[in-house]
């Protein structure tokens, strides 16, 4: 998300929230709220998907559903209809998280939204809220690009027509299959030898790189690692 060379990163957050904004001004916002005679279906459904997913992600902690200024709950809190999401004026952390989401499904067409990718943008988006460094007011943008760029080395594990692909699912789960072979023969000749195929266990840990199996701090940590980690592409 940002340049190797520090003393660029002051310009390169300029520019990118500048762009936020500029993609926040081109977004059909009366499409999307159907308030129009050429809504998109396609847009709609979109949404409604998003929103429904939004409120039930990470529904162990109260941060979602907490007001975005951090005075008190306001009217979000846990619970919390799909129908009440709120992406022209956000008023909490649900609302931020769908326009995010709304703002890639509708940028990047040829993936748009799947669901599970809630799962990959609420703990990028809970770091930035949580980093005292970071203004209220930059937390969206910021998110927005750093999930962007999560999706690029992800995006073809939503993507159905890609399964056979070596970046595809498939060929995901094939690759984690000879590496723990690699790693732990034994655990493999076990799974093996019971007939447990790597799909039936892998396809959540591989697409959402074990964010609905870990607590946010542990997934935080995990992410940490394997974001950090040069050595791609990860199975």
């Amino acid at each position: 998300y940002l340049p190797p060379d520090l003393f660029q990163w002051d310009t390169s957050l300029e520019a990118s929230r500048a762009s936020y904004k500029q993609l926040m001004n081109e977004l059909p916002w009366k499409d999307f709220a159907g308030e129009c005679d050429s809504s998109d279906p396609a847009l709609t459904g979109i949404l409604s998907q998003i929103t429904k997913d939004v409120v039930r992600t990470r529904i162990e902690l109260d941060f979602f559903g907490r007001s975005v200024d951090g005075v008190g709950e306001g009217a979000c809190g846990l619970g919390r209809e799909p129908e009440s999401i709120n992406i022209e004026e956000p008023t909490c952390h649900h609302d931020v998280l769908a326009r995010i989401l709304l703002m890639y499904a509708w940028f990047n067409r040829g993936e748009r939204y799947v669901q599970g990718m809630n799962e990959l943008c609420a703990p990028i988006y809970y770091a930035f809220a949580q980093d005292p460094f970071c203004s209220p007011g930059c937390v969206e943008a910021d998110a927005f690009f750093c999930f962007s760029h999560l999706m690029s080395s992800m995006r073809d594990t939503f993507v159905k027509s890609l399964d056979d692909d070596h970046t595809g699912m498939l060929g995901r789960i094939e690759q984690y299959s000879v590496m723990l072979r690699e790693k732990d023969r034994q655990v493999w000749e076990h799974l093996h030898r019971l007939q447990v195929q790597p799909a039936f266990y892998t396809v959540r840990w591989l697409t959402l790189m074990l964010a609905q199996e870990l607590d946010m701090p542990d997934t935080l940590r995990l992410w940490d690692s394997l974001i950090s980690d040069f050595a791609r592409p990860h199975p």
